[in-house]
């Protein structure tokens, strides 16, 4: 990591961006979203932007780097066609200066409890995908948590949901297993499809949309979650650990499971996730990898603010025991719950090594 030496005045140009996020929700309309149409009619659309611009410091031992960007740039659009049980949700990103898909999906609602998705969205598995990057307590995924889900959490494929979405909810896929629409061209073709499920459970209260307490007294919830990944010959991630050099020929069969809870109850927010995977590479030895990651938020007396504590452990690739941890540590600040908050994190990623990162970011959802 190269060192960055930045003049005084240019220090403040992020911190500036920042402040005007801040300032921006402070005086922005309480109005959630914007809403055209009925969908008793059969055409009605809901606009949802949402902006987060990120100030970073890394630290290394040979050096430094500190950056302004924006993390997620987006225009969030759903609604109903035709009819209302016919719904479709596009979700076009801007933060990397060119226009790229995360969702692009239509959903049938057979009744009630049970519905078919077919499109580009997020595949069904652990709870850190579940919950979202706008609702998690950190925006980053852990190091586990990074490891054992689809990369840029999406792919194409066709599934089958089901349950009341509060007490209860489940659902099971197959997906090409190329990721999302914007990355194909560097992954080349696959033989096989990638399988994916999950089920939640909320025995108390309701399954929880995020895993904060959004730095207030929350309503008392055990949710339990269970996901299932298998694939054959996929290529999703660099399965031969290096020793090929092609990426045609790093491909593997595999399959990850998960089991993860939330816990809230009076100031408090506990999640818990635990991961394994076992892989069989085409041109490599089998291995299997371990993780697991533990969350707290902890509301404060002052009304809207939360600290944040992270731990997580990787084991990748059991046989050589190559053990990575993650510390973290934040304070949020919420505005208007979610859709509005404030995040200072701090993340080290290596206990072996003097480098971490940290980020402040402003999220604004109009």
């Amino acid at each position: 990591m190269n060192d960055t030496h930045l003049r005084p005045g240019r220090h403040a140009i992020p911190v500036l961006a920042t402040l005007y996020l801040m300032t921006a929700a402070s005086i922005a309309p309480a109005q959630a979203n914007f809403e055209f149409g009925d969908a008793e009619d059969g055409l009605q659309v809901t606009l949802d932007p949402l902006i987060q611009g990120r100030y970073s410091y890394a630290r290394a031992p040979d050096g430094s780097t500190s950056e302004f960007d924006f993390r997620r740039a987006w225009l969030d659009t759903q609604g109903t066609l035709f009819h209302p049980d016919l719904r479709f949700r596009l979700q076009p990103d801007f933060s990397s200066g060119e226009l790229s898909m995360r969702d692009i999906w239509m959903q049938y609602a057979f009744r009630d409890n049970l519905g078919l998705r077919l499109g580009q969205f997020t595949v069904p598995f652990g709870l850190p995908r579940d919950i979202g990057g706008p609702n998690r307590l950190f925006t980053e995924l852990s190091v586990p948590g990074n490891q054992f889900e689809v990369p840029a959490g999406r792919d194409t494929g066709v599934t089958l949901l089901g349950g009341d979405g509060e007490a209860w909810a489940w659902a099971a896929g197959v997906f090409d297993g190329r990721g999302r629409l914007d990355q194909r061209d560097d992954r080349p073709a696959t033989s096989g499809h990638l399988f994916s499920a999950r089920g939640a459970w909320a025995p108390v209260g309701e399954i929880p949309r995020d895993n904060t307490t959004l730095g207030r007294a929350v309503e008392r919830t055990v949710a339990l979650g269970a996901g299932l990944q298998a694939a054959d010959r996929n290529h999703l991630r660099d399965w031969s650990r290096g020793l090929e050099d092609t990426v045609d020929r790093q491909r593997a069969d595999w399959v990850t499971a998960t089991a993860d809870a939330v816990i809230k109850f009076g100031h408090t927010s506990l999640s818990l996730a635990a991961f394994r995977r076992d892989v069989s590479p085409n041109h490599a030895s089998s291995y299997h990898d371990l993780g697991a990651e533990l969350e707290l938020a902890q509301s404060l007396p002052v009304d809207g603010l939360e600290v944040a504590a992270r731990h997580a452990v990787l084991r990748h690739d059991a046989g050589d025991e190559r053990w990575q941890r993650e510390w973290g540590a934040g304070l949020n600040w919420y505005h208007r719950g979610q859709r509005q908050k404030t995040q200072l994190m701090w993340l080290d990623r290596d206990a072996d090594r003097s480098d971490w990162e940290l980020h402040l970011q402003h999220q604004f959802r109009f």
